[in-house]
């Protein structure tokens, strides 16, 4: 057991954090149970326990690192202190040891059973659950701000949680944007969170000084490309089998109509908001 210092109270804290996190346990998604289902075949938990065992098993690794995902209710627990605290990239490594020291035993529950299953948490799963709180990451002031004054109160740590997860650098015109959208978008929470979702992806993709309507504009057009495309591949379905259309080197579109119009109206949703305004395609 090493010997803790006076000044790493922060680390101890956030360890007793994490530590409480894992002795009320996790709760397996949806998205993890169907993959434990399709990949393991519908595995009982005796069975699970197995594969958990067996080192020379391909999957096992994968299985693990799923198991001790850190899921967004786990995160919103810890982002009021993570906000309070300034940890740096390299504070991570003593973090780690204080976790190792505990050796955590969690208990893993399945959703709608009764099965339940108990580990200890491997030092690799360790390192891959710390660095996924992304403990390091500061939100920028201005943005707290916003969302403190502008995001409603059952919301407010969520969308803090997923700023903290977003691989966005937040430059100037992207934090802009983002106080005009919690300040102006006032819509049910579950499309909200769609439309900041889409927003921190698009994000993503776009240069830091791009021109942030032209880009969604640019974005929207591309989306009304995929629905001209799958309309016409509609028509011809109806007209060929699917092998003569192959054969013929038609390329099957890999966007849906349906999700293409529903990615239009969340632009359109976030343009009006922050925009005020309507912005039609060119014809």
């Amino acid at each position: 057991m090493q010997k803790v210092k006076p000044d790493d109270r922060k680390f101890l804290l956030l360890v007793e954090k994490i530590k409480q996190i894992f002795t009320d346990g996790f709760v397996l998604s949806d998205d993890i149970t169907h993959y434990i289902d399709s990949t393991f075949l519908s595995p009982s938990v005796s069975k699970l326990k197995e594969i958990i065992n067996d080192e020379h098993n391909c999957e096992r690794d994968s299985l693990i690192e799923l198991l001790f995902f850190p899921d967004e209710s786990m995160q919103i627990k810890l982002e009021e202190f993570l906000e309070s605290e300034d940890f740096k990239k390299e504070d991570e490594e003593k973090v780690l040891s204080y976790i190792s020291d505990k050796k955590l035993l969690t208990t893993i529950r399945f959703p709608e059973s009764e099965d339940s299953l108990k580990l200890f948490l491997p030092k690799s799963s360790a390192m891959q659950f710390l660095s996924r709180l992304n403990i390091s990451r500061k939100l920028n002031k201005r943005l707290i701000k916003a969302i403190d004054e502008f995001v409603s109160d059952k919301c407010r740590t969520a969308v803090k949680v997923r700023l903290r997860n977003a691989r966005v650098q937040f430059t100037e015109n992207k934090i802009m944007f983002l106080r005009s959208f919690f300040k102006k978008l006032k819509v049910e929470d579950n499309y909200f969170f769609k439309c900041l979702d889409f927003i921190l992806d698009f994000f993503d993709g776009i240069k830091d000084d791009e021109n942030i309507l032209q880009s969604f504009l640019g974005k929207k057009e591309l989306y009304f490309q995929d629905i001209q495309k799958a309309s016409r591949f509609e028509e011809l379905l109806n007209k060929n089998n699917m092998e003569t259309l192959i054969s013929r080197g038609v390329r099957i579109p890999h966007i849906s109509k349906e999700d293409a119009m529903h990615n239009i109206v969340i632009i359109d949703t976030i343009i009006l908001a922050v925009y005020g305004k309507q912005y039609n395609l060119k014809s």
